[in-house]
Protein backbone atom coordinates (compact mmCIF):
# COMPACT_ATOMS: atom_id res chain seq x y z
CA UNK A 1 0.00 0.00 0.00
CA UNK A 2 1.26 2.95 -0.96
CA UNK A 3 0.38 6.39 1.15
CA UNK A 4 0.48 9.74 -0.21
CA UNK A 5 0.55 12.96 2.47
CA UNK A 6 -1.41 15.75 1.40
CA UNK A 7 1.59 18.24 2.63
CA UNK A 8 -0.71 21.72 1.84
CA UNK A 9 -3.84 20.10 3.88
CA UNK A 10 -2.04 19.24 6.69
CA UNK A 11 -0.10 22.72 7.31
CA UNK A 12 -3.74 24.30 6.41
CA UNK A 13 -4.33 22.10 9.74
CA UNK A 14 -1.89 23.22 11.54
CA UNK A 15 -2.32 26.59 10.77
CA UNK A 16 -5.40 26.80 11.73
CA UNK A 17 -6.73 29.13 14.76
CA UNK A 18 -7.39 26.23 17.50
CA UNK A 19 -5.02 23.94 16.48
CA UNK A 20 -2.22 26.17 16.52
CA UNK A 21 -3.79 27.56 20.00
CA UNK A 22 -3.99 24.09 21.11
CA UNK A 23 0.04 23.17 20.15
CA UNK A 24 1.16 26.53 21.76
CA UNK A 25 -0.71 25.38 24.93
CA UNK A 26 0.98 22.15 25.05
CA UNK A 27 4.16 23.43 24.68
CA UNK A 28 3.51 26.24 27.31
CA UNK A 29 2.98 22.72 29.85
CA UNK A 30 5.76 21.29 28.54
CA UNK A 31 8.50 24.22 29.17
CA UNK A 32 6.52 24.33 32.90
CA UNK A 33 7.13 21.20 33.05
CA UNK A 34 10.52 21.08 32.09
CA UNK A 35 11.80 24.56 34.22
CA UNK A 36 10.28 22.97 37.19
CA UNK A 37 12.87 19.34 36.94
CA UNK A 38 15.64 21.68 35.32
CA UNK A 39 18.86 21.52 37.57
CA UNK A 40 19.67 24.70 39.19
CA UNK A 41 22.87 25.96 39.72
CA UNK A 42 22.58 30.05 38.43
CA UNK A 43 19.12 29.55 37.27
CA UNK A 44 20.52 30.32 33.38
CA UNK A 45 19.56 27.07 31.81
CA UNK A 46 16.29 26.80 33.93
CA UNK A 47 15.22 30.56 32.65
CA UNK A 48 16.44 30.04 29.37
CA UNK A 49 13.53 27.44 28.51
CA UNK A 50 10.94 28.68 25.99
CA UNK A 51 8.31 28.50 23.79
CA UNK A 52 9.11 29.37 20.00
CA UNK A 53 6.03 29.73 18.09
CA UNK A 54 5.68 30.25 14.38
CA UNK A 55 2.90 29.72 11.62
CA UNK A 56 3.49 25.68 11.82
CA UNK A 57 3.12 25.21 15.62
CA UNK A 58 5.95 25.61 18.49
CA UNK A 59 8.72 23.77 20.00
CA UNK A 60 10.13 23.83 23.21
CA UNK A 61 13.98 25.31 23.09
CA UNK A 62 16.80 26.60 25.62
CA UNK A 63 19.33 29.01 23.97
CA UNK A 64 22.14 28.47 26.66
CA UNK A 65 25.39 27.13 25.37
CA UNK A 66 25.28 23.26 26.83
CA UNK A 67 21.56 22.82 26.52
CA UNK A 68 23.05 19.26 24.69
CA UNK A 69 25.11 18.61 27.63
CA UNK A 70 22.72 18.94 30.29
CA UNK A 71 20.68 16.68 27.72
CA UNK A 72 22.79 13.96 26.38
CA UNK A 73 25.39 14.56 29.27
CA UNK A 74 29.14 14.34 28.02
CA UNK A 75 32.40 12.82 29.44
CA UNK A 76 31.97 14.71 32.84
CA UNK A 77 28.70 13.68 33.44
CA UNK A 78 25.20 11.37 32.34
CA UNK A 79 22.58 12.93 30.66
CA UNK A 80 19.32 14.17 33.04
CA UNK A 81 16.86 14.29 29.67
CA UNK A 82 15.09 17.23 30.45
CA UNK A 83 13.48 17.48 27.04
CA UNK A 84 13.19 13.80 26.86
CA UNK A 85 12.03 13.85 30.27
CA UNK A 86 8.98 16.51 29.36
CA UNK A 87 8.21 14.83 26.08
CA UNK A 88 6.98 11.57 28.17
CA UNK A 89 5.23 13.39 31.01
CA UNK A 90 3.19 14.91 28.03
CA UNK A 91 2.31 11.73 26.57
CA UNK A 92 1.65 10.29 29.90
CA UNK A 93 -0.60 12.67 30.50
CA UNK A 94 -2.55 12.33 27.31
CA UNK A 95 -1.10 15.27 25.04
CA UNK A 96 0.26 13.99 21.71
Amino acid sequence: MDIQLDEAAIRALTRHQAVHKAVVDTAEQGAEFARSIAPVDTGRYRDSIKVREDDDGAEIVSDVDYADDLEYGNRHMPGQHIFGRTLDSLRSSGQP
